[in-house]
């Protein structure tokens, strides 16, 4: 089993005997479009201050996300990145078990384990609606039962639900969101979603987004809201990200979040590109245009079971005997191309794949070199 995320282009490329720039790495679900200019821009100018430390308020960035999102700044949290705000809420005292989902981002896990919450996995079932397309489905029905059991009991826990998932995509229905909110209000417990890749969803401004479950922070005091800036502004390599919640809660997260903790270059990195709305909007006239392209021409190979995608990355499962995701990747090599390996995944297994969604031309050479691998 692979221990390692997606996009460590810098060991494929020592195995490679390559320049890291060479590697075609469909692992790593980043923006196709790569980073801002404008942002970039920003950077540049921010370079003379790096010998000062940061401004440890944010307040700029802070400004720029509530302004982007539609929040009060003091709804908003930032980081070094979304896993150091996933850590950050596994310290929030008086909690004593934790659901994640499965599969799912396993970094919820290595944060609860690192507090020593203990942890069970809630199974996302694969399933096929009534016109035979394949789904995971959200167990509900599993945590609304939970919920209700914990109720008067002296336990706390966390749920944390990926929305969209990772690798799957599945996005949350906001009805049933608002009833598992409720009930673990009951009993005494917190909800915590991830929308790392919530930006790459539908076609709406960022800041009317449908899919997104941000605005329930205003009706419940006991979720928290998880951002990411680096996935669709393409900087994973800057580090920030936020979450959303109520004054209470990020106040009591304000004291496991060091200070300084957002460098500089982060800081105006993501304040330019948060403004940078011809970038935005190109970045989701592309990509919707190349997820149907992908989704379509993958689904057209045989021996495997592709799942509609919802972000900037695709699940398929293979169904012939002997191909493997080891196997994919093996064949992959010879043209420096790297796709995810999903059996570091619960629930799945080594003929689970998982590809980020790249430029036109890229996509049709990945589409070209997985036909050939997957001849039956």
């Amino acid at each position: 089993m692979s221990k390692i995320h997606g996009g460590n282009i810098f060991q494929f490329a020592h195995e490679q005997r390559i320049e890291p720039y060479e590697v075609v790495d469909f692992s790593a679900n980043i923006n196709p479009l790569g980073p801002s200019q404008r942002g970039l821009d920003a950077l540049n100018s921010q370079l003379r201050y790096i010998s000062h430390y940061p401004d440890a308020t944010n307040d700029d960035v802070l400004n720029a996300i509530a302004d982007t999102y539609g929040m009060d700044k003091h709804q908003i949290i930032v980081g070094n990145g979304a896993a150091e705000l996933l850590y950050a809420i596994c310290r929030l005292p008086g909690y004593t078990g934790a659901f994640v989902p499965a599969p799912g981002f396993s970094e919820y896990k290595e944060a609860l384990e690192a507090s020593k919450i203990p942890v069970r996995d809630i199974f996302y079932r694969p399933r096929e609606d009534d016109n035979g397309l394949p789904y995971f489905e959200v167990p509900y029905l599993a945590l609304e039962t939970f919920a209700a059991e914990l109720k008067g009991q002296d336990g706390r826990i966390i749920v944390f639900l990926g929305n969209p998932n990772n690798p799957d995509g599945t996005l949350l229905d906001k009805d049933h969101i608002r009833t598992v909110a409720s009930m673990l209000k009951d009993a005494n417990s917190l909800l915590v979603i991830d929308e790392s890749f919530i930006d790459f969803v539908g076609n709406d401004p960022l800041q009317d987004n449908e899919y997104s479950m941000r605005s329930l922070v205003n009706e419940f005091d006991n979720i928290i809201v998880v951002h990411s800036f680096t996935k669709f502004y393409a900087v994973p390599g800057l580090r920030i990200g936020a979450a959303f919640t109520n004054k209470t809660l990020i106040t009591q997260l304000q004291q496991y979040i060091p200070s300084w903790s957002v460098n500089t270059l982060a800081q105006a990195y993501t304040k330019a590109a948060l403004n940078d709305v011809d970038y935005i909007k190109r970045t989701k006239q592309e990509l919707n245009e190349e997820r149907a392209f992908m989704y379509n021409a993958l689904d057209a190979i045989e021996g495997i079971t592709v799942y509609p995608p919802s972000a900037n990355f695709i699940l398929f499962q293979v169904n012939q005997e002997g191909i493997t995701a080891n196997y994919i990747n093996e064949e992959l090599k010879k043209y420096n191309m790297i796709v995810r390996n999903c059996d570091s995944y619960v629930g799945l297994t080594n003929r689970w794949v998982r590809i980020a969604i790249k430029d036109h031309d890229t996509n049709i050479k990945l589409v070209e070199k997985l036909t050939d691998i997957l001849k039956v």
